[in-house]
């Protein structure tokens, strides 16, 4: 396994113990010893057939995690044929945060599962998992540190149900978490392919038609090799725009991105260029159909810094 490293990089200790426990827990999967543990309500077992997905993916959120669950069983339900499952998927939290969503298991009669990792192998590989999961046709992701507004799930999928759009998303607000006050808006532009290859402007929080998502591979585990967590929910646009798929923007806010120290918005600047460096080889194809000229900017870099990189 090749992975770049360089000069003062803050994450290659932990880069390369990430690394190593992903390929723990493939080798563990493959000799039958499934990295996860199950546990279910009785509303989750008894929803077979559930209309979409909730994943929620949590690391040691347990400040956020009791605010983004209430979020979700808040709910307006009457666009949602049937039920809806939430997977809360645990990459090894260390601060409570299961115990706590353990006593929702008891609390909530809405089809809620936790499923307890193994190892701790970053935001793509416990996405993926959720995924493989997921019994929805469609699956909304939700970091634990974030959250949706009432009509959100039924705005969604009242947009997707029934089309071919691999995704559709929505305004979010992003609320600085010291002050509470809103500090701008993410996801609020129309899919343009162009526009997302002059740099990232859609989060993560959308829902997704899983098949799509499983067709382009989930999110990209390798992209730690060439830096840190932060660009996997780039990487998929950018996936689904080069597979051709069409996605669509809902032009209302109906969820919350909260700001913080552990945001991933903190963490991606240091290796952009390396990332970038790589991205242009991964979507060459993408690359060939928008090229560079009809831009100044391209993955979030202007072309002088991208032409200068090794």
């Amino acid at each position: 396994m090749t992975v770049t490293y360089y000069e003062d990089d803050p994450k290659a200790t932990h880069r390369r113990q990430i690394l190593e426990r992903l390929v723990t827990a493939r080798q563990a999967e493959q000799a039958g010893n499934l990295p996860w543990e199950i546990l279910g309500n009785p509303a989750y077992k008894q929803c077979l057939a559930p209309s979409l997905t909730v994943i929620i993916t949590l690391y040691n959120y347990r400040t956020y995690v009791n605010q983004c669950l209430l979020s979700v069983f808040e709910s307006v339900r009457k666009d949602l044929p049937g039920q809806f499952e939430i997977l809360v998927i645990d990459d090894g939290s260390t601060d409570g945060s299961t115990a706590l969503v353990e006593s929702f298991l008891k609390k909530t009669a809405l089809p809620l599962a936790l499923v307890k990792k193994t190892f701790n192998t970053g935001l793509a590989d416990t996405r993926n998992l959720g995924l493989r999961l997921a019994r929805g046709k469609y699956c909304f992701i939700l970091d634990a540190d974030n959250w949706i507004y009432p009509d959100c799930l039924g705005q969604l999928y009242r947009a997707i149900a029934g089309t071919d759009y691999a995704a559709v998303y929505n305004i979010i607000v992003q609320f600085d978490d010291l002050t509470g006050k809103k500090v701008g808006l993410l996801s609020q532009y129309e899919w343009d392919v162009n526009e997302l290859l002059t740099a990232p402007y859609i989060d993560a929080m959308a829902l997704f038609d899983k098949e799509a998502l499983l067709n382009v591979g989930g999110y990209s585990t390798e992209l730690v090799k060439h830096g840190w967590f932060g660009w996997e929910d780039y990487d998929l646009w950018l996936k689904l725009a080069q597979a051709n798929y069409n996605c669509k923007l809902v032009p209302q806010i109906l969820s919350a991105y909260r700001l913080h120290s552990r945001s991933m918005l903190n963490t991606t600047q240091f290796y952009a260029r390396k990332l970038c460096h790589y991205f242009e080889h991964k979507f060459e194809a993408l690359l060939l159909v928008y090229p560079k000229h009809t831009r100044t900017i391209t993955f979030g870099l202007e072309h002088d810094f991208l032409e200068a990189m090794v």
